[in-house]
Formats: C-alpha cells, sequence, structure tokens
C-alpha cells in the first residue's frame, strides 16, 4: 500500500469521535508547533564518522506575551527520562512555558533557551520552563548533537499554529518504535456538550516498544540498561475548562488505557502524559487577583473525554509510525519503514482494545 493508501486505512478505524479542520494539536485554539531538524555527517578531530539525527520539537500553549498560567498536569509511567520543572508542575499543577521536547544532552540549552525567549518579549513569568528528554542515541551520535541556544530562540518564536508536519523531524529525526522508524505523529478530537464543542489535540514522540539489539542477535543475552529504555511522550492540549485532579483522571486513565503492545512489549519503556486546558487561564497582570473564578466539567463528563482522548493517542502514535521516513544513522544503522504487513499487525493490536 502507498502511504496515502495506509493513511485511508487508518481513516476507517477512526472510532466515533470526529477530527478537527486539521487533525493536529494546533486544532486547540492559541497552541502552536514547531520542529527543528539537525541532519548532519562529518568526521570528528580522530576521523570518526559522525552522524547527527536529532532536533527539537516545541510546543507553544497559549500566546506567551499574555501574563496567564494555564491548568496543567502529567502522569508519569516508570519514567527515566529527564523533565525539567517536574516538582512545580507536579505540586502546584500550572504551566508558565513552552514545552520542548530535546535529546537528553540539550536539555540544558533547550531550559535556557525558554529563559531567554521569555525576557525577549517581556515576559514576566516564564518560570519554571519544561523541557522533556529523549534518548535518541541508537540512531543520533547524541555527545556530538549540540544545538546552538540562538537556534531554539529563533524556533520559539517561529513555531506556528498551521498544519503540525509529522514524521522524521524535528526531535522525531531520531527516534525508533516497535522495531521501525518512529518519530512526531498527532491528531485531534471534536465533541460537543450541550451547545457548546471543543476540541482535544495530541502530540505523540514515539521512542518506545524495540527489543534490544543484542537481543535481536541473542535473545539470551542480558543487555545493558541504555539498550532498553526507550519512552513515549504524549502532550495533550484542551480548550475544555479543567482542574488539576480531573487533568489526573485523565492522564493516569490514557496511560492505563493505552494498547499492552505499547507498555507490555519492552517493560523497561516509560510513558509520559502530558495534558494543559487553555481554558481556567489565570491572568498575572498586575500580580493577579487575589480570588479565581474557575469553571469545570462534572465529572461524569470525563468519560466522554477520556474516550476521545484514547482514540486520539492511539492514532496519533500509529501516525508516528506511518508517516516517519527511513533514516541511516550513528554506526550505520538503519530505521526503516514500516512494512505493510507489520503496519496491520500493530494496527489490529490497536484495534482490539478499543
Amino acid at each position: 500500500m502507498t502511504k496515502k493508501q495506509r493513511l485511508e486505512l487508518l481513516k476507517t478505524k477512526r472510532g466515533k469521535f470526529q477530527p478537527g479542520p486539521k487533525n493536529c494539536l494546533t486544532d486547540v485554539r492559541g497552541v502552536r508547533v514547531g520542529h527543528l531538524t539537525l541532519d548532519q555527517d562529518f568526521q570528528d578531530e580522530s576521523g570518526r564518522k559522525i552522524a547527527i539525527r536529532t532536533g527539537l520539537t516545541a510546543v507553544i500553549p497559549c500566546d506567551m506575551k499574555e501574563e496567564i498560567r494555564l491548568q496543567a498536569g502529567f502522569f508519569d509511567f516508570r519514567s527515566h527520562n529527564e523533565i525539567t520543572g517536574y516538582e512545580v508542575e507536579d505540586d502546584f499543577c500550572y504551566l508558565n512555558s513552552p514545552l520542548i521536547l530535546s535529546n537528553s544532552h540539550n536539555i540544558g540549552r533547550a531550559y535556557n533557551a525558554i529563559l531567554t525567549y521569555g525576557f525577549s518579549i517581556r515576559r514576566v513569568e516564564i518560570w519554571p520552563p519544561v523541557v522533556m528528554g529523549i534518548d535518541d542515541s541508537w540512531l543520533n551520535d547524541m555527545d556530538k548533537s549540540s544545538i546552538d541556544e540562538k537556534q531554539i530562540v529563533k524556533l520559539l518564536h517561529d513555531s506556528s499554529g498551521s498544519q503540525v508536519e509529522e514524521g522524521s523531524l524535528g526531535i522525531g529525526l531520531g527516534l525508533r518504535a516497535f522495531g521501525w522508524k518512529g518519530g512526531i505523529g498527532t491528531c485531534s478530537r471534536i465533541f460537543s456538550w450541550g451547545e457548546k464543542e471543543f476540541t482535544l489535540g495530541v502530540l505523540a514522540a514515539s521512542n518506545h516498544g524495540n527489543k534490544p539489539e543484542s537481543q535481536m542477535k541473542n535473545p539470551m543475552e542480558k543487555p545493558s540498561a541504555a539498550q532498553t529504555q526507550g519512552s513515549l511522550i504524549l502532550i495533550l492540549a484542551t480548550d475544555i475548562p479543567l482542574v488539576p485532579f480531573q487533568i489526573r483522571r485523565i492522564t493516569s486513565s490514557l496511560v492505563v488505557g493505552l494498547p499492552p503492545i505499547n507498555t507490555l512489549k519492552n517493560c523497561l519503556d516509560s510513558v509520559t502524559c502530558f495534558l494543559f486546558s487553555t481554558a481556567n487561564a489565570m491572568s498575572l497582570k498586575n500580580d493577579g487577583p487575589l480570588v479565581f473564578d474557575f469553571s469545570l466539567v462534572d465529572d461524569s463528563a470525563l468519560e466522554i473525554l477520556i474516550r476521545a482522548g484514547a482514540e486520539a493517542t492511539r492514532e496519533a502514535i500509529l501516525r508516528s509510525l506511518l508517516l516517519s521516513s527511513p533514516v541511516q544513522g550513528r554506526l550505520g544503522r538503519k530505521a526503516n519503514s514500516i512494512p505493510d504487513q507489520e503496519f496491520q499487525k500493530i494496527l489490529n493490536q490497536f484495534q482490539d482494545t478499543a
């Protein structure tokens, strides 16, 4: 099948909820996304061949020139990824900054770049920057793949609310999933309560479900931790009014409800699910009011949101596989696009749990 035919097949398995106009994270009003991709080959001082297959993916949750905080939270399952701002998000449940997905060695530069970006737009509160690290060292020479802070600041300024590109770009360039080329996938769902229409968007970075290279050759050989630890990162945005305990309930439900192939194929993989709501924004203008007014959906309505989120999450992961191009990188390793037969097998396993 061609890529177009496989996308059409995926549409038939979509579920009961309709996608948004662009079927991506930026269907949520005010959300912007950008990618920075580094694809380079050179020799270091010793003559060793270096393959840089990495990048950054940034999510701007709202107009950062407005002094507002958003309600946010996450659920971390078997986590071994570096996540800056973890304690603040866990304790106070608000989001002040862009989110950046980076390889582990560029986390510090991305953190500093978010602060520089905030200062450049004269934002008073930009702390704590949220950067999530991903190990892309199977394809990428991580120790040589430094990204300049100015490039990251430009990425944050240039991120847009248009159609989000998917596949092998941004942080997705060096990722691998289920033994095939992984990457970035995104989609959205819209639904109504009464006369109001709401949107939920998902962006997935799939780098999980891989067998260690040593076990591919010898199933009895014990692999190193670095070979075994993959990760799946899910970023969700919605315009539904939510409060922190509801966000925690949704994110944990989405992770627990993932098809088992995402969590059991490699039991050392981690899953991070981060959700923010653009509703209930807290104004910090003039230090903000002493009392904030909130709206929220009734808990009984969360089931619909969780079901829509589960549909969107599954599709985003599948799209990250479907739309990723082959990449050859470090040590001559190659991650190929998933063949039709293998894609059909994974699609069936995703559908069995729908």
